[in-house]
């Protein structure tokens, strides 16, 4: 059984004055006018003399919330500063480890007794099951008037600690998909750990992006239907930007809103091996390197009048080049395979077949079946206006299960790439990229 909330009050933890301030820069106080401005005599910054838990535990079920109060006693010669709501907060108090973007509280604080000089700040923290286990108050802060100001770490028997027994607790899971108009969707289950039952018709609150942190306060937006299942799209996200989801409960006074459990994600790895690229052995010996900026952008893969909507399935890609000897000139090769989802490869093919044959932009149709019957040999000219003169690379785009292959001689400098090569190279970058679809 747990102990009163009467009965736990010895909790606290009395510093008296041992934290040590992490920096206590001298402010100037108001002068008058006409007057030289008076320096404070205040360089301390304010004291702490107790932090604590109104009780050592609390017995939590489903999706049940327990109000619990914390405090912070503080002594300071100029006055503690009360500024709760800026972005560093004064005075404050960390919870932690919790539910949330990360795994802290910080609760807005209000004295409640005593003076600036002299005072108790506290607040009320509504503690649901999902905290299960102990969870601590694992820093303190404030600044006084004069501009000293504190942060200081708690660990140990300095770091007020609540025991939590959560029972029948909930959770969700989050699975993150991009979608083929571009965007992403969240989606997943919201269900009691204990039995596996859903939470039916239960709202959800999701955001993407910089809204992930909740820190305006979460905001329901979904509800889970008969098998617990949620769904969100967020059409303008970008892909890579974060999707979250969080169960909330009602907020205790002056709160932000409890979260019970919460979940965040973005884009799938879906990583490309170095196996499934062009090896030394393909490239007279020349070892390649990877490619990580978007210097060949036009080529992972070519996407003439694009963007295409295939571009929406595909989900990961590595690319290398490497420079290698032609006719006692230098060449560069790139070679990049990326990776779709949902017939995403076929169809990126489907449509580079009809923007070559439609609308040109410098991109024309040299062949086909050069490295197997899904491939297309293309000629990308440019005009290079420094030297006054076309330049010629050669590509070949080819597809191998999931993966769209490219291979492509860049030539050098104003130099044409070389047909030749592309064509020799190509069956073999196919043949290494077929590892990505397990075989």
């Amino acid at each position: 059984m747990y102990a009163p909330a009467q009965k736990s009050l010895a909790l606290a933890v009395v510093l008296s004055g041992a934290l040590v301030a992490t920096g206590s820069p001298s402010a100037r106080a108001g002068a008058p006018a006409h007057g030289p401005a008076l320096i404070s005599a205040d360089k301390s910054p304010p004291q702490v003399r107790d932090v604590r838990f109104s009780r050592s535990s609390v017995a939590v079920r489903g999706l049940a919330l327990v109000p619990v109060r914390v405090s912070l006693r503080l002594t300071d010669a100029s006055g503690v500063l009360d500024n709760p709501h800026d972005m560093s907060p004064s005075p404050q108090l960390t919870i932690g480890s919790v539910p949330g973007f990360q795994s802290k509280l910080r609760p807005v604080l209000t004295r409640t007794s005593g003076t600036a000089t002299n005072g108790t700040w506290t607040a009320t923290v509504n503690v649901p099951s999902t905290w299960n286990g102990t969870v601590r108050i694992v820093s303190v802060g404030a600044t006084d008037t004069a501009g000293n100001t504190f942060t200081t770490a708690l660990s140990g028997a300095r770091s007020p600690k609540l025991r939590v027994r959560g029972t029948h607790r909930p959770a969700v899971t989050l699975r993150y998909s991009l979608l083929e108009a571009g965007g992403f969707r969240i989606h997943g289950r919201a269900y009691y750990t204990d039995t596996g039952r859903p939470l039916r018709g239960k709202a959800l609150a999701t955001a993407h992006d910089s809204g992930c942190d909740f820190d305006g306060g979460a905001v329901n937006n979904v509800v889970t239907d008969a098998r617990g299942t949620y769904e969100k799209r967020f059409r303008t996200g970008e892909q890579g930007t974060a999707g979250c989801v969080a169960l909330i409960g009602r907020a205790a006074r002056h709160q932000r809103p409890t979260i019970l459990t919460y979940r965040m994600a973005s884009t799938p790895a879906y990583a490309v091996p170095a196996a499934a690229m062009l090896q030394p052995a393909d490239l007279n010996g020349t070892p390649p390197t990877t490619v990580t900026d978007d210097y060949w952008s036009a080529l992972q893969p070519p996407q003439p009048c694009g963007p295409y909507s295939s571009a929406g399935l595909r989900r990961g890609h590595r690319t290398v080049q490497a420079m290698i000897g032609v006719d006692n000139r230098p060449s560069v090769i790139v070679n990049d395979v990326a990776t779709y989802a949902s017939g995403g490869a076929h169809r990126y093919l489907t449509q580079l077949r009809k923007a070559v044959a439609t609308c040109g932009h410098g991109w024309s149709l040299v062949g086909t079946g050069v490295a197997g019957d899904e491939s297309l040999l293309l000629r990308r000219r440019e005009y290079i206006d420094y030297a006054e003169t076309n330049k010629d690379t050669y590509v070949v785009v080819a597809r191998t299960g999931r993966a769209v292959v490219v291979v492509a001689d860049t030539g050098w400098e104003t130099q044409h790439g070389h047909e030749a090569v592309v064509r020799r190279l190509s069956p073999a970058a196919v043949e290494r990229a077929a590892v990505v679809n397990g075989r």
